[in-house]
């Protein structure tokens, strides 16, 4: 009783917490010291460009709020990957991180997710300017291009961001704010490991500048390079490798309940059969039947399986441990990867009037994803003609195979570990101008740059499994003389076809002949942006002066996409026997924007009216693509009294398709796919409708007793795309209570609705949707492809403008500093700060067809989408030293929205917290040492369905997500400087 007294009551403290700090814009007592307005409201020169406005103003004086990660921040994460640091802003989704991205596509790329939209709707800047995208296609920028120690600080905004910086920031903007103007020498080294002797990461980093001309001029140089060569896979956790929950129940009657550390039959080494109702393993090297080796519990699943009359047994017998591997093993909990980055940066100025500026970034990463090997789930089958069938198998048959051969299940170990490598290059130049002059009596600026970018990214696959050459080979039969051989090769003598024993282990012919290298793809993006804008005062008003801004932007873009020469049908090296299909594409766009922004200072200084103050934004956009947008926002603010300002923002936000979504070239590749009108989903499926069983009635396949069918996925773009429209609102407040010095605290509320959106869906989503509509004739059934008996060909993953999203929440922000001293502990007593963002999220909505009230999803709650999120730090530093302890919260998520506590025993993870500590003390005058232990107390995933390999939704793909899967890890660093 007492500890679980402690825990609530550490619970309880947590929650009290949470609801002092929720999500942030502490960027006001960060920035107080560096930015502050006139007392007739102009532009001062100590006033800077926050992101929101490209208004010079004081960093408090916004509409729009601003989450803020400082230098501070970075450097106490240990991580060089600023996106490990930003991802902990409760206001950004789970996307593209090392932990991620493994079976997600793209494997070590690092991107953001504002508000869980998609990478595509979060706008991702540098010193306010656009970065060329890391994958061709996409505009997905990679953030392990801008190494932490690098950055100042970030600034991440919702609301009104598209008006201001263009179409892709439909969910708000990401500003990364790098280190200017800097003399001296600064290094980095850094070692990080997990505590489990794996994850070892090696990182160095330089920064060196120098003044010129009376200090009118600057040269700054920075190097950086980070090594993860070591792999952790499923099998090198215990919470992946022992098994994993899932639902289950014994009969319709009661509810479900988690089954833990279950074990799939297919997943051995050796292949299982099912011969005269009896499971049977075969020795892999002698090909003798044998008794299979069950965990302590046997067969374990909660229905019995009648192996006399199942159709397809094997692939629904489960164990709870002995011969049989865990589900993920060889997948790759975090991914392996090789950076390295360059910059160089010169900055000049001749006058006020004239401030010029460039600067180049080159990158080079390397990275890889890896996979199972080849598992046959027990669907496959050695036909009842083959050499292959021993005389045990047909005595244990009853004397004779059946007509339709044995099926069998099996992981095939020998098989070599199969990866997909990834070589990226980036190159980005920037050159542009600034300065200041007078107009209209007031102070004006400008700001013009030219950038050209290229990304270059390599993909091969390796050790792959040709599917079209495993199935011809284990079609096999035996020639005239008795000998083995392709049932292919009777009508096509010297294909090259390999006869398959897929029962024992496979020799290295059919090893060869099934598995492939291939040669690197090539894919080029190419960016070319020009743009600029003027900002300064007309006229005063009694709180300061009207201040306007007018720019505009031309925007250019080519995307190369290139295919595998093996998968492509127009290079002499095209193999359609590995029975995957890519074709290359070249697609461009451009866009010419103009837009304008205005502050209009209403009152200052007067009873009630401390501030008020409205803001406006306009763009318009023309895409050689999409055709014309237009894009605003109106905000304004009003403070009665210094201490306390309330903000809003309202406007329209239109995002046009990119490359990808448009020309996507056709590719076509396998994947395994279950007929929602098979017997079994007819009667158990749980999504489908009251028309579906009518809708497969008038489909009527032949094949209504298969289960998983392996068919060609199609992927394509389309031209037909039209722009996405969103309508965002934030309202919030802003207290800084003149009687608690260093205090701030803000709330804001957010609404993004999202329509027409362009969206791809999953294949099985597309041919489930199809069936489950009033009528086959809607827009999902077009992309269904089945042959004139029904059966399903192939389905077609082509991008549609047709979803909504809705996302609604609150953000919630602390920060106080307390110089120890105010509290009488001395001069040398050091600060206490707190620093805390919390996000409650109301709503995250997803309505894949409109015309379908039935497919609206609630995903506030869900894996990935925690109604509460939020992360709290508390430092102290005193004369050099510094300790930070970073507290993250996850409330409570289920694994689907089909999950309820009508009918599952255990529906919730728990509340998730994660403990990370860092300090840092110094040395000497010049060198500081610094280490931590993020996890610190090793918090395993929770063990509900799904949340054990972290709790990340991706289609049919198992991975980690949410929760940490990689346990606790620490980290050393030395920086020195001068």
């Amino acid at each position: 009783m007492k500890s679980r007294g402690t825990s609530r009551a550490v619970f309880r403290s947590a929650l009290l917490l949470s609801c002092l700090s929720l999500s942030t814009t502490a960027l006001a007592q960060d920035l107080s010291d560096d930015a502050s307005a006139s007392g007739d409201g102009t532009a001062q020169a100590n006033d800077i460009v926050i992101t929101g406005s490209r208004i010079r103003r004081a960093a408090t004086d916004s509409p729009s709020p601003i989450a803020v990660v400082d230098a501070d921040q970075i450097k106490a994460a240990g991580t060089q990957n600023i996106v490990d640091v930003v991802n902990q802003l409760p206001a950004l989704a789970v996307t593209q991180t090392n932990q991620t991205s493994n079976l997600a596509g793209n494997a070590g790329i690092n991107a953001l997710d504002l508000r869980g939209m998609g990478t595509q709707r979060t706008l991702v800047l540098v010193d306010g300017r656009r970065q060329v995208a890391a994958i061709p296609g996409t505009s997905a920028v990679d953030l392990s291009n801008i190494p932490s120690s690098l950055v100042q600080r970030v600034e991440v905004i919702t609301g009104g961001a598209s008006a201001l910086y263009g179409a892709d920031a439909v969910a708000g903007v990401a500003n990364f704010i790098l280190k200017k103007d800097f003399s001296g020498i600064e290094a980095n080294t850094r070692y990080s490991a997990s505590t489990r002797g794996d994850m070892d990461t090696y990182g160095f980093d330089m920064l060196a500048g120098a003044n010129f001309a009376d200090h009118r001029g600057n040269v700054t140089l920075y190097g950086f390079y980070e090594n993860t060569p070591g792999t952790v896979s499923g099998s090198d956790r215990p919470w992946t490798a022992d098994g994993y929950p899932l639902y289950s129940r014994a009969n319709r009657n009661s509810p479900y309940v988690v089954q833990d550390h279950v074990r799939n039959i297919n997943t051995s080494d050796s292949a299982q059969v099912v011969l005269g109702g009896k499971l049977y393993a075969i020795d892999r090297t002698t090909g003798a039947l044998r008794d299979p080796i069950l965990g302590p519990g046997g067969l374990v699943n909660a229905v019995p399986v009648d192996l006399n009359t199942a159709t397809d047994p094997l692939g629904t017998l489960l164990t709870d441990g002995g011969e049989y591997n865990g589900r993920y093993d060889g997948w790759y909990l975090s991914v392996p990867s090789q950076r390295i980055n360059t910059r160089a940066s010169v900055s000049f100025e001749a006058s006020d009037a004239l401030k010029l500026f460039a600067n180049a970034t080159f990158a080079h990463n390397k990275s890889e994803a890896g996979y199972l090997q080849m598992t046959a789930f027990g669907t496959d089958v050695v036909p009842a003609d083959s050499p292959y069938i021993t005389d045990a198998i047909k005595a244990a048959s009853g004397g004779t195979v059946p007509a339709g051969g044995v099926q069998f299940a099996r992981r095939f170990m020998e098989l070599p570990a199969p990866t997909t490598e990834y070589d990226r290059t980036l190159f980005q130049a920037v050159a542009g101008a600034e300065g200041d002059f007078t107009l209209f009596s007031k102070p004006w600026n400008y700001s013009t740059y030219y950038s050209y970018g290229k990304t270059t990214q390599k993909v091969r696959d390796v050790n792959s499994t040709a599917y079209d050459r495993w199935y011809n080979g284990l079609d096999s039969t035996t020639d005239a003389n008795g000998n083995a051989i392709c049932r292919s090769t009777l009508t096509d003598p010297g294909n090259g076809c390999v006869p398959i024993n897929p029962l024992v282990t496979l020799t290295p012919e059919m090893i060869d002949y099934i598995t492939y290298t291939s040669h690197w793809s090539k894919s080029t993006l190419t960016q070319q942006v020009l743009s600029g804008y003027v900002t300064g005062g007309l006229f005063d008003l009694p709180g300061g002066a009207v201040q306007v801004v007018l720019g505009g932007e031309y925007r250019k873009e080519r995307n190369d996409i290139g295919a595998i020469p093996e998968y492509n049908p127009d290079s002499p090296l095209y193999d359609p026997t590995i029975g995957t299909t890519a074709s290359t594409l070249v697609g461009k766009y451009s866009v010419k924007e103009v837009y304008g922004e205005l502050h209009v200072p209403i009152l200052k200084g007067t009873p009630f009216f401390d501030t008020l103050s409205l803001d406006g934004a306009l763009r318009l956009s023309d895409y050689s693509t999409a055709g014309s947008t237009t894009t605003w926002k109106v905000g304004g603010e009003w403070a009665p009294i210094r201490d306390i300002r309330f903000r809003a923002t309202y406007g329209q936000a239109v995002r046009a398709p990119n490359i990808g979504e448009l020309y996507t070239a056709n590719s076509v590749s396998g994947l395994w796919i279950t007929d929602p009108c098979n017997a079994y989903n007819l009667q158990y499926r749980s999504t489908r409708t009251q028309y579906t069983a009518a809708n497969c009635a008038a489909i009527n396949p032949a094949d209504t007793a298969s289960y998983w069918l392996y068919r060609d996925i199609i992927a394509s773009g389309n031209l037909d795309l039209k722009p996405e429209t969103a309508k965002t609102l934030t309202i919030g407040a802003v207290l800084q209570p003149r009687f608690v010095p260093g205090l701030s605290f803000t709330v804001d509320y957010y609404n993004i609705d999202l329509r027409n959106a362009i969206d791809a869906f999953g294949a099985q989503t597309l041919i489930e949707k199809c069936v489950d509509q009033p009528t086959l004739d809607n827009i999902f059934c077009p992309l269904i492809q089945r042959d004139a008996n029904g059966n399903l060909e192939s389905v077609k993953t082509q991008k549609l403008n047709l979803a909504q999203y809705l996302t609604r929440g609150i953000d919630f922000g602390l920060a106080y500093s307390l110089p120890l001293e105010r509290i009488g502990l001395g001069a040398n007593a050091g600060t206490l700060s707190l620093d805390a963002n919390y996000t409650r999220l109301l709503n995250r909505r997803y309505t894949l067809d409109p015309a379908d009230p039935n497919s609206i999803t609630e995903y506030a709650g869900i894996f990935g989408s925690p109604k509460w999120k939020g992360v709290v730090r508390t430092s102290y530093n005193r004369e050099g030293f510094n300790f930070t302890w970073t507290l993250r919260h996850f409330s409570p998520m289920k694994s689907s929205t089909s999950i309820t506590s009508a009918q599952y025993s255990k529906v919730w993870t728990p509340d998730v917290f994660y403990n990370d500590f860092s300090a840092s003390v110094p040395l000497t005058d010049f060198i500081e040492l610094s280490g931590g232990l993020n996890n610190a107390f090793d918090r395993k995933p929770p063990r509900i369905p799904g949340a054990e390999a972290g709790g990340a939704n991706f289609e049919l793909s198992y991975q980690s997500g949410v929760y940490d899967v990689i346990g606790r890890t620490f980290f050393l660093s030395l920086r020195f400087h001068r």
